[in-house]
């Protein structure tokens, strides 16, 4: 376990990256704000609290000036305990006002009246008209994309993160797959508790995201609607449930299958297809190749079956579970570089038949790929 020493080291060698882009665009301060309504990652990214507070981060500029993160937190007992930052200050000192707390703020800090000033890019408009004193900045193409470019090539201690997410994902797919096997699952409800509860034993934070599982009479849905219902699971035709666990704020992302005969000609068409998209696809992986070079090799391949897949063949993940690149086709192809993580989650849907999808989580090397999941379609025998 990370000690606060080194947690300090982490997180202050995220600021000081963004600091040098702030001071490029000529920028004193930005503002980074979590709360209901409008979440971002990026809060734990810099700082590690979790949730519920605001973050500014002001470059150091002459007479020996070092870069500044200050947190300003609504549980202030909560970052007091987790959260790594050279200053804390609760919010209910600035009456748990964004705008008391941003203009109190730059003024303790002596940032010049006139200074350029980057405030969140989902900021409400008539919020941002309030502002005066600065050369307010309220954009999409800010600093909020230099972190977004930051956060696609993990660090090696997000990757020591990912990899024990991934260790706990595995072991809790191996014993689904035996509960399954054994009648112990029964109903989509069933499989979505036994995820639920597993990971918060095994230390997890909880899931990812809230899990999707569908039997044979809801797997043509991509994310199926309900998520999750009393309906039967891994019966008779294609089940499919997607998952992921959170260990330490990092979600890993999977998709297993449980198909069961007698299954019909198309049904057996389907599941080739998706083995097929998924090999073919996944061994592309490497640094210098594009995310659409990937993406297409899995469209070629359900093409020349005469199907079309509906969604993207992957993402990133992280702090969330979807990030930055997406593999898809058409515009906007990142080449992928070692220390990325990506989804290949090929699948076809057919409202007669249900629907079938691979997912694993891929790390990005030097010389290819790894899997660092085991997910698969599972063939289950009466």
């Amino acid at each position: 376990m990370q000690n606060r020493k080194d947690e300090k080291i982490i997180y202050g060698r995220r600021i000081e990256k963004i600091c040098r882009y702030l001071e490029k665009e000529n920028i004193a301060a930005a503002v980074i704000e979590d709360k209901e309504g409008s979440r971002t990652a990026n809060l734990r990214y810099l700082s590690g609290m979790p949730m519920d507070a605001l973050l500014f981060i002001i470059p150091g500029k002459g007479a020996g000036r070092e870069d500044k993160s200050i947190l300003v937190p609504w549980d202030e007992i909560l970052a007091g305990k987790i959260a790594c930052a050279d200053e804390i200050i609760g919010y209910t000192e600035f009456d748990r006002l964004f705008e008391n707390a941003v203009s109190k703020l730059l003024e303790k800090e002596g940032i010049p009246a006139g200074s350029r000033v980057e405030l969140p890019s989902a900021l409400p408009h008539h919020s941002f008209v309030n502002f005066s004193g600065m050369e307010y900045l309220c954009r999409k193409t800010g600093f909020e994309s230099n972190l977004a470019a930051l956060r696609m090539v993990k660090d090696e201690e997000e990757l020591a993160i990912i990899r024990e997410g991934s260790r706990l994902t595995n072991r809790l797919l191996d014993e689904l797959e035996m509960a399954v096997k054994k009648g112990e699952i029964h109903t989509e409800i069933d499989i979505a508790l036994f995820i639920e509860r597993r990971s918060r034993t095994l230390g997890c934070e909880g899931t990812g995201f809230e899990t999707i599982a569908a039997g044979p009479d809801r797997s043509w849905g991509i994310h199926a609607f309900p998520l999750y219902t009393a309906g039967p699971f891994a019966t008779k035709g294609m089940s499919l449930v997607d998952f992921g666990v959170n260990y330490k704020g990092y979600t890993t992302d999977i998709t297993a299958s449980f198909v069961k005969g007698p299954l019909s000609e198309k049904q057996e068409e389907m599941i080739s297809l998706v083995e097929k998209a998924y090999t073919a696809s996944s061994e592309m992986l490497a640094p210098g190749v594009t995310t659409m070079a990937v993406a297409d090799k899995a469209t070629d391949v359900f093409k020349k079956g005469g199907w079309v897949m509906p969604h993207a063949l992957g993402h990133s993940y992280g702090l969330d579970v979807h990030e930055a690149p997406t593999l898809r086709n058409g515009k906007d192809p990142v080449v992928l570089e070692a220390g990325m993580v990506v989804t290949i989650e090929p699948g076809l849907y057919h409202e007669a038949e249900g629907g079938v999808r691979w997912e694993n989580d891929f790390l990005i090397t030097e010389t290819g790929s790894e899997c660092l999941t085991n997910s698969k379609i599972f063939h289950l025998i009466d």
